[in-house]
């Protein structure tokens, strides 16, 4: 069997929360500098979650843990904030 005819591996598609929040950035960045009313940005983010939903036909179930999951992340960093405020530096 000649390399042309062996079956092409799958390539895994993962990503990181670094990746992620890497995505974030760019995001706020963005919104800062073109300066978009907090209100059309958080609009613009619904639709562009919506379009790129149905573009590549994620189901609402996965939407929704991922949504839980950044919701859980961002509640753990915030509770590790707040200690590190209130814990006493040296």
């Amino acid at each position: 069997m000649t390399s042309e005819e062996k079956p092409q591996e799958q390539v895994k598609n993962t990503y990181t929360y670094e990746d992620a929040m890497s995505v974030v950035d760019d995001i706020f960045q963005l919104s800062k500098e073109k300066k978009y009313h907090p209100g059309a940005f958080i609009h613009g983010l619904v639709f562009a979650l919506e379009a790129t939903q149905q573009t590549y036909q994620i189901p609402p179930k996965q939407i929704a843990e991922v949504k839980r999951s950044a919701r859980k992340y961002l509640q753990e960093l915030e509770k590790v904030v707040k200690q590190d405020k209130n814990t006493p530096s040296d």
